[in-house]
């Protein structure tokens, strides 16, 4: 078996199939991750159990729950943990998802009025009528940090690396690698940003970003805000990540460079929910980063249409870091089986 690509979602699926096949079975192409350009060095590294979503807050809540029980991951994430804080659209009803939550997670997530939790985080006024999403048990992990891990564990367990670019993948299934067809059972195309030039099909790019501002507020945990886009958690001491969704689809796979056109609209969504009368100041530094996305779905296992043996394991949209260790063991039992049927 080929997985082709080192992100976090690639890594921990070499290390799922590993576990499952044994490493000798497992071919893992690094590709960009060698070269410090990929979604997972860029990423805010963001956790929680909860997403409007019903299927993406199972995986979330689900690779949660075993990064908070496996002392070995939390360790090697770098897992932090403080509170989650996500202000819900009005038409959002989030009943389900809190059932869900409270099943795995154990009680983690209340359902409070916005206003009341805004005023908790002495943040702007919301609007009347609103909710929020509380969770206890959240944080923020380095998604880096939990790649090295993964690969490290593969590695030992058998799993052989290869630095040298794919340049193609094709029926067979075959990978191309320095102009050499080499021939695998299944291959996977783990490659985020890359791997829609790899196949064919819906996915698209677009570029996540945000800045580290010189801000102080230890209370604001980690910030949702639905409306805006807004994200956030503090960073370190007396700073606070901050950033909004983009609309730069199409970016250039690899390409970190920070776009100044978008801090207006992240400091000036910051300044609105926050409830700052005067401009932001200007962040310390921003980071940069371009993840492919899926037309539906996050980060999942899709078969790629009319190529034998080959899937996709991409979509998570920048934000793989929360569902990446549910999504990899669901898509390594698919795997397991297509091998085997």
């Amino acid at each position: 078996m080929a997985v082709v690509g080192g992100g976090l979602a690639g890594s921990l699926l070499a290390l799922r199939l590993a576990e499952r096949f044994g490493g000798p079975s497992v071919d893992l192409y690094l590709g960009a991750a060698t070269q410090g350009r990929d979604a997972t060095v860029a990423s805010g590294g963001m956790v929680r159990g909860f997403e409007t979503d019903l299927d993406e807050c199972r995986l979330a809540a689900d690779s949660l729950a075993e990064l908070r029980r496996d002392p070995a991951l939390t360790h090697a994430s770098g897992y932090q943990e403080s509170p989650s804080h996500y202000f819900l659209r009005p038409e959002v009803d989030p009943d389900h998802q809190l059932a869900l939550l409270d099943d795995v997670l154990g009680g983690s997530a209340r359902l409070l009025p916005a206003g009341q939790v805004a005023r908790t985080l002495g943040l702007a006024a919301r609007p009347e009528g609103t909710f929020a999403v509380v969770e206890q048990h959240a944080g923020h992990i380095r998604p880096d940090a939990l790649r090295s891990y993964a690969i490290t564990r593969a590695v030992a367990s058998g799993v052989r690396t290869h630095h040298e670019a794919v340049t193609s993948v094709e029926a067979g299934p075959t990978v191309t690698v320095d102009g050499m067809v080499r021939h695998h059972d299944v291959v996977v195309v783990a490659a985020g940003a890359w791997s829609s030039a790899l196949l064919s099909g819906s996915m698209r790019t677009r570029r996540i970003q945000y800045g580290v501002y010189p801000l102080a507020r230890p209370r604001l945990g980690c910030l949702v805000d639905d409306m805006s886009t807004l994200y956030g958690r503090p960073w370190g001491t007396g700073s606070t990540l901050l950033g909004v969704a983009t609309s730069a689809w199409g970016a250039a796979p690899g390409d970190n460079r920070p776009d100044p056109a978008y801090e207006g609209p992240a400091s000036e969504a910051a300044r609105t929910v926050l409830g700052f009368d005067g401009p932001l100041p200007p962040p310390r530094w921003s980071a940069a980063g371009v993840d492919c996305f899926a037309d539906h779905g996050g980060l999942r296992l899709r078969s790629v249409e009319n190529v034998s043996g080959v899937f996709s394991f991409t979509g998570g949209a920048g934000s793989a870091a929360k569902s990446a260790l549910a999504s990899s063991r669901l898509a390594a039992v698919t795997v397991c089986e297509a091998v085997d049927g």
